[in-house]
């Protein structure tokens, strides 16, 4: 699979306000008080696994956070409509430190192997990037990302 890597960009401005997140799995209605839940959990590390998406069905753009031993790996699906088709891009947490490694990380999405190369260890930058998600949904500009698709 080949990467295009996205580098770590400066921030835009301030923190965008409101909430573009209409889903968050095991929650109701996604208001700051849930956004404020999710980030205290994920800074307490107490998810191994966090779901987020744009739609209230759970099922259009996405970012899912598999969290364990340490290790986060980040994967924020991107929906796009083209010439009446659904295609996706995919962007995942990356750590220029195991570009050249494909090294599994002691953290698995279900039955799939996550590469070292595709987590993050900094819990500050993996709240930055679900806050920022969860009031743009986009990836967070600062961290590197890997896009496929």
């Amino acid at each position: 699979m080949d990467d295009e890597i996205i580098p770590k960009q400066t921030l835009p401005g301030p923190l965008p306000s409101g909430i573009r997140v209409q889903y968050a799995e095991g929650f109701g209605a996604v208001t700051e008080e849930t956004v404020k839940k999710i980030l205290k959990k994920v800074r307490k590390r107490a998810y191994k696994h966090l779901y987020l998406t744009l739609d209230p069905y759970g099922e259009s753009t996405f970012l899912e956070m598999c969290s364990e031993n340490g290790w986060v790996s980040l994967s924020i699906g991107e929906e796009v409509y083209r010439d009446k088709r659904v295609t996706w891009t995919v962007y995942q947490s990356y750590d220029r430190r195991y570009s050249d490694s494909d090294e599994a990380a002691p953290i698995r999405q279900g039955q799939d192997i996550i590469l070292k190369k595709y987590t993050i260890q900094d819990i500050e930058a993996v709240l930055q990037c679900i806050e920022w998600f969860i009031r743009t949904g986009t990836p967070y500009p600062g961290i590197d990302w890997a896009k496929h698709g």
